[in-house]
């Protein structure tokens, strides 16, 4: 499916979709078997995106490094002059990529992303900055605790270290505080489940945090559960920033709290779920880069699902590109009911985020009836009780006929990529096929 018709592109959006197929087409090399399918210029823009295939990660692996560099540019000559440079992208095995990184485009296409919110728009970038995910995906990665100098580069303090929040003690969550309160950063960019981490840790022991200009969200899903522990802690304006290393700065929170497709930077080819898997509103998104001038994306899946907006008029007044409610999770992640109906991450999320004393979770589903659910409780919580309220929500989201096994646990830990997956179905099933 090409471009929704319900949203507002300028003549120049057209022209760089224009553009970019072309060189992709005529003069980047891992792009010309391509070239049978295209249309040509016979036809719309939007038909010949709709009619090239899609770009994936054993297609970015197969043609690495030279592959989506387009013609004139030199892959030893970019690395020699520091223009260029490898760059890993987290993830299990399978999904792990190399990719070729260009630091420059990549702070312009995050510059223009702040111009899609208001308290980032008035901001002149960049700006003061703290990050704050795993090591794996950011930062400087040491066993040993590092003093706050050897954790400041190019104007931003990566607050953590560790590749993974098992490592935290609370000398951890009181050094972090404290560096907030020292650093002063006029942006706090988080992964939201380590960020919710420390926002318990600052209620539960009564410690005032410094609240930067804006905390802006990225590297994985955003749980209202998280939302809301980060917001009894903090007072700043929360930000959604959604995107991939391969795409950039794709969509972006605006202050009336819908995504704004940074079209400035890049063009999305919406592709819809069929009905009966949540569709036409509901579906993934296929991703093509502008501007980049060493690295040629054309329609690659992200992975995501995405949730339209219903029009194309947003409270902030923006009216420019695609506008999306939610992010609602990966396809890979999703679970299915009794009856196979498909159950987005966020679909959970929103059944468990109506339970009070719920502070993480995590979901397996085993077979098309058995399910296991990880509760991580709030420490005034009963955990009979909420495993009791858990269960009902079950049951109510993936049918009466299940089978729930429900726990409380002291922790739930992130992946080996860092990140936290939320749920899974832990048997084999073809996501394409849900998709018109």
């Amino acid at each position: 499916m090409t471009l929704p018709e319900r949203y507002n592109y300028p003549p120049e959006f057209y022209i760089k979709s224009l553009e970019v197929l072309e060189t992709a087409l005529n003069g980047t090399p891992a792009y010309a078997p391509w070239r049978e399918h295209d249309p040509g210029a016979c036809v719309s823009v939007d038909a010949r995106y709709a009619a090239v295939p899609e770009l994936t990660k054993q297609m970015i692996r197969d043609n690495f490094p030279s592959g989506l560099i387009p013609r004139g540019k030199d892959v030893s000559a970019g690395l020699c002059s520091g223009e260029i440079e490898y760059t890993f992208t987290s993830g299990t095995t399978g999904d792990r990529v190399v990719n070729i990184w260009d630091q420059d485009w990549w702070d312009r296409a995050e510059a223009a992303s702040w111009k899609l919110n208001a308290h980032t728009a008035g901001l002149r970038y960049p700006q003061r900055e703290a990050k704050l995910a795993s090591s794996l995906n950011v930062g400087i990665s040491c066993e040993e605790d590092l003093p706050m100098e050897y954790r400041v580069a190019g104007g931003k303090l990566y607050l953590n270290e560790k590749i993974s929040l098992i490592q935290w003690q609370p000398r951890h969550y009181a050094r972090m505080a404290r560096e907030l309160r020292e650093f002063q950063p006029a942006i706090l960019e988080a992964n939201p489940s380590l960020l919710a981490r420390l926002s318990y840790w600052a209620v539960d022991n009564g410690v005032e945090m410094y609240s930067p200009n804006a905390i802006v969200f990225t590297y994985e899903f955003v749980s209202d559960i998280h939302l809301a522990a980060i917001r009894g802690a903090f007072t700043s304006p929360l930000i959604s920033s959604f995107g991939t290393t391969e795409t950039g700065f794709v969509l972006e929170e605006c202050e009336a709290g819908l995504l704004h497709q940074n079209a400035e930077f890049c063009r999305i080819d919406f592709h819809p779920l069929k009905t009966e898997y949540g569709g036409p509103d509901l579906g993934r998104m296929l991703v093509t880069t502008f501007g980049n001038p060493w690295n040629i994306v054309i329609k690659f899946d992200t992975g995501d699902l995405v949730r339209l907006y219903p029009s194309g008029s947003c409270a902030c007044g923006r009216a420019e590109g695609l506008i999306a409610t939610a992010i609602e999770g990966r396809t890979t992640n999703a679970t299915f009911t009794t009856r196979g109906g498909m159950v987005t991450t966020m679909a959970l999320d929103k059944t468990l985020a109506a339970i009070p004393g719920i502070r993480d979770y995590h979901l397996e589903q085993h077979d098309n009836k058995r399910y296991e659910l990880q509760i991580m409780p709030s420490p005034d919580v009963r955990g009979t009780a909420l495993t009791a309220d858990a269960g009902d929500a079950m049951r109510g989201l993936y049918g009466g006929d299940g089978d729930f096994g429900i726990k409380t646990v002291d922790n739930i830990f992130p992946g080996p990529a860092g990140k936290f997956r939320r749920t899974q179905a832990n048997f084999d099933y073809d996501w394409r096929r849900w998709f018109i």
